[in-house]
C-alpha cells in the first residue's frame, strides 16, 4: 500500500515540475531577423534584430523604436551569436527568427559555411525564409520600417506568405528545402530577392510612417539563382512566376491579349505539372505538361461570356500564351546561367535512372543542351459575379 502511495506521490510530482529550462520573457530577447554581409579580411558582419516587446502593445508603447538591431563582425556564426550580448542586455532566444537575409556579395561567395551552423544548431527552427538583398546592404532590409507591421522581418514573412497565396510567384525558401535543393544531383536552389523603393536612409526613421507615401518600402524582386552555393544572378518578377507554373503554382492571375480589342485575365485556382523525361540521340528531352484550372475575372475584349465558344477561344488563346513564356523562360535560363533550378535532372533520376547516373556529375552541361516542349491546357470554369457586362451597353 505504501508503494502505491509513493509511485501515485511521484507521478503527480511530474505534473507540477514545470520546464527545467523555463526562461521569464523579461529575461529574454526574441531575435526575428538575421543579416549577413561581406566585411574585411575573410571577415563577415552579421545583424540581429530583437523584438522591443513594450512598443508592441498599444499599452505599454511610447513611442520608441519597435525593434532594435547589432552589428558584430566575426569569422564564424556560432563565435558572433555568443558574442552579441556585449551589446544586448538579455539572453538572445532565436527560435522565432523569421527571416534570413544575405547580403548580394555574401551570397557570391558561397552561403553554405553559415547554413551548416544554421541547420545544426537546436536554437532555431528550420521554417524561417532565406532572402538575398538585390541592390542594397542585407541590414538596410532589416531597419526599414513599416506602419502595419512595426517588425520589419515579421513584415517581409508575411508578405512573402501573402504573395505566394495570391500572386504565386515565389517557391519557399525555407533553410530545409533551400539545404534540399543544394544536395540535391539533379537541381539548384533559388531564393526570394528582395529590395528597397524609395530613399533606403529615410526609412530607417520612425517619422516615415507618419506618412501616406512611405519615402522607402521593402519589395519583393524577382528570384536569386544559384549554382550550388553561390549566387549567379537574379529572374524578374515576370520569369520567377513562369519558372513556377513548373512547380506546382498554386494560384495567380494570368493575363493574354484578345487582339487590338484589349486584354482578358483568368484567376488561377488550381495548377499543376507533370514531367515526362527521357534520352533521344544522346540529348535529354522533357516534356512539360501544365493543367490549370481558373475563372475569368477581367475581359476587355467585345466577345460575349455566355457563349461556350467564347472560352474555347479564351482557352486556346491562353494555352499557347503560356506555353510561349514557359518555353522562352526555361530556354533562357539555359542559355543565360546553364544551371538546372527546375528539378528535371530529379525528374530524369525517377524514371531513366541509369541514364542520369551516367551524367549525374555533369548535370548542368546535360541541361543546358536538353530539348523541350511545353504543353499547356487550360480549363475556364466560369465567369465572376456577371456573365454579361455593362460595357456591352455603353458601346451600343
Amino acid at each position: 500500500m505504501k508503494r502505491k502511495v509513493v509511485v501515485v506521490v511521484l507521478l503527480l510530482l511530474l505534473l507540477v515540475s514545470g520546464c527545467w529550462d523555463r526562461k521569464e520573457l523579461d529575461d529574454v530577447s526574441l531575435v526575428t531577423g538575421l543579416a549577413l554581409e561581406q566585411s574585411e579580411d575573410k571577415a563577415f558582419s552579421l545583424t540581429i534584430e530583437a523584438i522591443n516587446a513594450s512598443e508592441l502593445s498599444e499599452r505599454t508603447a511610447e513611442g520608441l523604436a519597435p525593434t532594435i538591431t547589432y552589428e558584430l563582425k566575426g569569422l564564424t556564426m556560432a563565435e558572433l551569436l555568443t558574442k552579441m550580448n556585449m551589446g544586448i542586455t538579455r539572453e538572445l532566444n532565436f527560435s522565432h527568427t523569421r527571416t534570413l537575409i544575405v547580403d548580394e556579395k555574401v551570397a557570391e561567395e558561397g552561403i553554405s559555411r553559415f547554413l551548416q551552423f544554421l541547420e545544426k544548431s537546436g536554437q532555431f527552427r528550420n521554417d524561417f525564409q532565406i532572402l538575398v538583398s538585390k541592390g542594397v546592404p542585407a541590414t538596410d532590409i532589416i531597419t526599414t520600417t513599416y506602419p502595419i507591421q512595426k517588425v520589419p522581418s515579421m513584415k517581409m514573412y508575411e508578405q512573402f506568405s501573402t504573395i505566394q497565396e495570391n500572386w504565386g510567384g515565389y517557391p519557399d525558401s525555407n533553410l530545409t528545402d533551400f539545404v534540399f535543393a543544394l544536395t540535391s544531383p539533379g537541381r539548384h536552389p533559388v531564393a526570394a530577392a528582395v529590395t528597397i523603393e524609395g530613399n533606403e536612409e529615410e526609412g530607417h526613421h520612425i517619422d516615415d510612417n507618419k506618412e501616406i507615401d512611405l519615402d522607402a518600402i521593402i519589395v519583393f524582386d524577382g528570384l536569386a539563382l544559384f549554382h550550388k552555393d553561390q549566387l549567379i544572378g537574379f529572374l524578374d518578377v515576370e520569369q520567377s512566376r513562369n519558372f513556377m507554373w513548373t512547380q506546382d503554382l498554386d494560384r495567380t492571375t494570368a493575363t493574354a491579349s484578345c487582339g487590338e480589342d484589349g486584354y482578358f485575365a483568368v484567376q488561377i485556382y488550381n495548377s499543376n505539372s507533370k514531367v515526362e523525361a527521357s534520352y533521344e540521340n544522346d540529348v535529354p528531352s522533357f516534356k512539360l505538361r501544365v493543367i490549370i484550372e481558373g475563372d475569368i475575372h477581367d475581359n476587355q475584349c467585345p466577345d460575349g461570356l455566355d457563349e461556350i465558344a467564347t472560352y474555347e477561344k479564351y482557352q486556346k488563346i491562353m494555352e499557347e500564351h503560356l506555353e510561349e513564356k514557359i518555353k522562352k523562360s526555361i530556354e533562357d535560363i539555359q542559355e543565360k546561367y546553364g544551371v538546372d533550378i527546375f528539378g528535371f535532372g530529379e525528374h530524369l533520376s525517377k524514371q531513366q535512372y541509369k541514364k542520369f547516373k551516367e551524367h549525374k556529375d555533369d548535370w548542368d552541361a546535360e541541361f543546358a543542351k536538353a530539348e523541350f516542349s511545353v504543353e499547356a491546357s487550360v480549363y475556364i470554369r466560369r465567369d465572376g459575379m456577371r456573365t454579361k457586362s455593362f460595357i456591352e451597353q455603353v458601346d451600343e
